[in-house]
C-alpha cells in the first residue's frame, strides 16, 4: 500500500500566501536549466462543512458528498505554497492553467484531514527553449489514514506579460456539425463578475480572472472565467444527469472564456464514461473538453 510520509507541517492559509505571491512578479528568469522536481509535504485540516456548503450551492446538481472538482481548490494551496518556494523561477500570478485530472482511489472521511505528498515537475528551462515549453506540472496526493484517497494533476503554462493571449483577429469558421452521439445540454451564461464571484468560493484570486485592470497584466483585455468553475460546473450537470457520483475526471482547457460569455455545453455518453465540451456561442469553438468516470460500484 501506497503511503506518505507524515508531516506536521501545516498548509499555509491562502490569504497569507496571496499577499506573498505580489513579491514574486518581479522574479524574471532566462538562466538555463535542466528539468527538476521540487518536492514538499503538508498537513491540511478538514474540509469545512460551510465552505462545502457553499462550493456545493454555487453549482447545485451535485450528487457527490466531496465534489472531487473542489479537491482542486485545496491542491492549489497546495500549488501556491510551492510557487513561493525561493527555488519556483515564474512569477505566482498570471500562470494559466491548461489541463488537470482528478481521481478518487478510495472513500473520503469528511470529518479527517489529509496528509500531502506534492511534487512540481519543473521543464527545462534558458533561452533557447520555447515559451510554449515552459509549463510545469503539479501533483498532490492526498491520504487519510496512510490511505492513498485523491491524486490531483495540473499543468499551467508560464505567460509572458508582453504576449497577448486573446486573439486579435477574428478567423471565419465552418458550420458546426456536431458528431453523433453528442447532444447539446444547456447553456450558461456567465457575467462580467462571475470570475470575482467564484474566486470568493474557491479562494482563486489570480488577476486574470478579477477585473480588466489586472487581467491586462498578463494579455487579456478583459477577465477570463475560471477553468475549473467550469469544470465543476461540468462535473455537477453531468453528475445530475447520470445520478452518480464522479470519481476520475480529466479537463482539458483549449480557449480562454472571456467574461461576459454565453457558452453551451455538449454531452457524449459513453459505455464506461462521459465525454463533454464546451463551446462558444456560436459552437464553432471548444473551449475545454472533458471527460468525466462513475464509480462501478
Amino acid at each position: 500500500m501506497e503511503t506518505p510520509a507524515n508531516s506536521n507541517k501545516r498548509l499555509p492559509a491562502m490569504p497569507s500566501m496571496l499577499v506573498k505571491s505580489l513579491l514574486t512578479l518581479n522574479r524574471v528568469d532566462n538562466t538555463q536549466a535542466e528539468k527538476a522536481e521540487l518536492q514538499h509535504q503538508f498537513f491540511i485540516e478538514k474540509i469545512d462543512n460551510k465552505k462545502l456548503s457553499t462550493y456545493q450551492q454555487m453549482f447545485g446538481g451535485f450528487i457527490s458528498d466531496i465534489p472531487l472538482a473542489l479537491f482542486y481548490c485545496l491542491a492549489q494551496r497546495t500549488h501556491l505554497a510551492q510557487m513561493l518556494d525561493n527555488s519556483f523561477p515564474w512569477p505566482a500570478p498570471g500562470l494559466v492553467h491548461v489541463n488537470n485530472s482528478l481521481e478518487q482511489h478510495s472513500r473520503i472521511d469528511p470529518e479527517a484531514g489529509f496528509n500531502l505528498d506534492a511534487i512540481v515537475k519543473l521543464p527545462a528551462r534558458g533561452p533557447d527553449v520555447s515559451p510554449r515549453r515552459l509549463r510545469p506540472q503539479f501533483i498532490v496526493k492526498f491520504y487519510q489514514a496512510k490511505q492513498l484517497v485523491v491524486t490531483c494533476k495540473s499543468t499551467y503554462q508560464v505567460m509572458s506579460r508582453q504576449t497577448s493571449s486573446t486573439p486579435n483577429r477574428k478567423t471565419a469558421t465552418k458550420a458546426f456539425e456536431p458528431q453523433p452521439g453528442w447532444v447539446n445540454h444547456c447553456h450558461w451564461q456567465l457575467g462580467s463578475g462571475m470570475g470575482r464571484r467564484y474566486a470568493r468560493v474557491s479562494g482563486d484570486f489570480n488577476p486574470i480572472h478579477l477585473h480588466a485592470l489586472t487581467s491586462r497584466w498578463f494579455g487579456f483585455k478583459k477577465p477570463i472565467i475560471h477553468g475549473m468553475y467550469m469544470m465543476a460546473r461540468a462535473q455537477a450537470e453531468i453528475e445530475r444527469q447520470v445520478g452518480q457520483a464522479a470519481t476520475h475526471i480529466d479537463v482539458n482547457f483549449k480557449r480562454p472564456v472571456v467574461l461576459p460569455a454565453r457558452v453551451q455545453l455538449w454531452v457524449h455518453e459513453d459505455d464506461d464514461e462521459h465525454r463533454y465540451e464546451v463551446r462558444s456561442a456560436d459552437h464553432a469553438h471548444a473551449q475545454l473538453d472533458g471527460k468525466i468516470k462513475f464509480s462501478d460500484d
